[in-house]
Order: structure tokens, then sequence, then C-alpha cells
């Protein structure tokens, strides 16, 4: 699943299926963990997560991710995946 980060409102949104073995582990437990790795450069984050059904919500999910990724392909099952983040670790580069 990829993750793109919102700063500004301390969140990170995903999208995936609703009826996925993720998505509902999600809505069990409400906790994530992701990490990302490029190289000898890598980032995680931990917090508690939402699944989030709207539709308002999940068009801004995958629009954020489309601007990071690609544009995701049809799925009328998609959720977003709102993930208030708590924790961060990273290893990156200095600018």
């Amino acid at each position: 699943m990829g993750v793109v980060l919102d700063p500004e409102r301390g969140l990170a949104w995903g999208i995936t299926s609703g009826q996925s073995l993720k998505a509902r582990n999600l809505r069990e437990s409400g906790q994530i963990g992701v990490c990302q790795v490029d190289g000898r450069w890598w980032s995680s984050l931990a917090g508690t997560a939402e699944v989030v059904a709207d539709p308002e919500i999940v068009r801004e999910a995958e629009s954020r991710y489309a601007e990071r990724y690609r544009t995701p392909r049809v799925n009328p099952e998609r959720v977003a995946v709102r993930i208030t983040v708590e924790r961060v670790l990273a290893n990156l580069p200095a600018d």
C-alpha cells in the first residue's frame, strides 16, 4: 500500500479495497506501521488508522495517491486509510 504524507494536518493517506484483509485488520486494531525504503534512505511512521468509506474522503485519498504515485485503477470497493501520525523515524538525506 502506497502512503502519502499530509504533514500540515499530521496525517498520512493510503487506499485499499474495503474487503481486503488489510482493511479488516485495520478496522479491528486501529493501529498501523508503514515503512518505505529507497536505497540507503528510509522512513517509517506509526499511528492510528481509520478505514473511511465516505466517497469524498476516498476521492481525496485517491487524488493524493495519484499525485505521488500514479492514477489508481478503478475500484468501486475502494476505501481510504486515514492515518494519524504519532511517530516518525527516518534516515533521509540532508537538504
